[in-house]
């Protein structure tokens, strides 16, 4: 064995140099090697090897070349792992003549093992030497198109596509993604302005009371309408509901109008309620019959006949058809509790309500005549009246349309 010195990079490593004929390998080394690159310049190959006294300021590296190094850990800058299959991939590439046979032999190598960037480079290099070559053109993502290879792109983008995040998509659709991406952070910024200025609201700093009351007076951004909707929706306190209500009736979006549709149909609070249908009858947007329209098939009576007066108050003729419709609705009754070993069956004289069954509690299905329907349909009907009698309005509905452009659809 001889002790000698190494000088790389300007550093000096002492190195134990072995003869051939008596170089020791160290069993449970796997046939892999890393790369050591140093502070002052160059590189080093091999494998760190566990040493006795396990001194951690210096690594004791197994050479690829053969031999042992010792490294100071001062001295290396960073160290690049390699798996077994790349130390082997990097003795054969060296030893590889530049030809179509061994770079395609060197690519099928490296495919077997997944080393996709080293198949990429040796692909590549066959077509410099032999652009026509079919094996490597298809490898590579090329596809013949009318005698000319392609790639997959060029194909996509000849059919108006572009890659956008690992996928193919028309430029129309990236802006609307980049746009819907915009929209996003909008509303989480919004989010987070609409949490703090409910916190200062109920705080006990006046000036910031002031302050939250002052910015919530210019929201107008309709970015903001997920941010009010959602504030409203957990918001306990009616006073401050009546905020985000007026809050959301200024925004220009269909999240802000569903939610005072909403609070004017199911809101517990008759005020709150009010107020809502009152900004939306305001806004005078457009289409604002539909929803209450839909709402006359709910399976609540009580929010069939506040969809009827919000119609009336409206005052949209194409609300009549589907008014009459909801003169008269069925809904289902608990009506009591039964005796689990009882089955009772009862019928009403007129048909109109059934109940069968027993061991629980009974229900019933039973039609209601809407009050706030009928003085809705009277209202829009310019003062006719027939009661509850459908039919007699249907006719009545079918001469006016004769006369007048009234649309008598039935459902919207």
């Amino acid at each position: 064995m001889v002790r000698s010195k190494l000088e790389i990079g300007g550093t000096a490593i002492c190195i134990l140099q072995f003869a051939i004929s008596s170089v020791v390998f160290i069993t449970g080394i796997s046939a892999r090697a890393d790369v050591f690159e140093l502070k002052g310049g160059g590189r080093v190959e091999g494998q760190i090897v566990a040493t006795a006294d396990g001194d951690k300021s210096q690594y004791v590296i197994e050479l690829t070349a053969g031999g042992r190094l010792t490294l100071p850990r001062s001295q290396v800058a960073r160290i690049d792992t390699t798996t077994a299959s790349e130390a082997e991939y990097q003795k054969l590439a060296r030893s590889s003549p530049d030809t179509v046979e061994a770079h395609w032999k060197l690519a099928e190598w490296c495919r077997e093992r997944k080393l996709l960037g080293a198949m990429k480079q040796h692909l590549a290099r066959i077509l410099e030497l032999d652009p026509n070559h079919r094996e490597a053109r298809t490898a590579s993502g090329f596809r013949q198109q009318s005698g000319e290879w392609m790639t997959r792109d060029d194909v996509m983008a000849s059919r108006g596509m572009v890659m956008y995040e690992g996928r193919y998509v028309t430029p129309q659709h990236v802006e609307l993604l980049e746009r819907q991406k915009e929209t996003k952070g909008e509303q989480a910024d919004w989010g987070n302005s609409i949490e703090r200025l409910r916190r200062w609201l109920t705080g006990r700093r006046e000036d910031r009371v002031v302050q939250a009351r002052a910015e919530l007076e210019t929201i107008r951004d309709p970015a903001a309408a997920e941010a009010v909707v959602g504030a409203l929706r957990r918001e306990k306190d009616p006073d401050l509901k009546r905020l985000w209500i007026e809050i959301a009736s200024r925004l220009d979006h269909q999240v802000a109008v569903d939610a005072l549709v909403d609070r004017s149909l199911a809101d517990p609070e008759e005020e709150v309620r009010y107020q809502s249908l009152e900004y939306l009858i305001k806004s005078g947007r457009p289409g604002l019959v539909k929803p209450y329209i839909r709402a006359l098939r709910n399976r609540d009576n009580e929010i069939v006949n506040r969809a009827g007066a919000a119609l009336g108050q409206i005052g949209d003729p194409d609300a009549i058809g589907p008014l009459i419709d909801a003169l008269v609705t069925m809904h289902k009754v608990k009506v009591s509790d039964a005796n689990a070993d009882q089955h009772a069956y009862t019928f009403s004289p007129d048909g109109s309500a059934f109940s069968f069954g027993g061991g629980g509690p009974q229900v019933v299905q039973e039609n209601f005549q809407n009050p706030s329907v009928l003085s809705a349909l009277v209202t829009l009907s310019g003062g006719a009246s027939f009661d509850y009698d459908q039919e007699q309005w249907r006719r009545w509905l079918a001469a006016q349309a004769k006369h007048n452009a009234i649309d008598v659809r039935r459902d919207q």
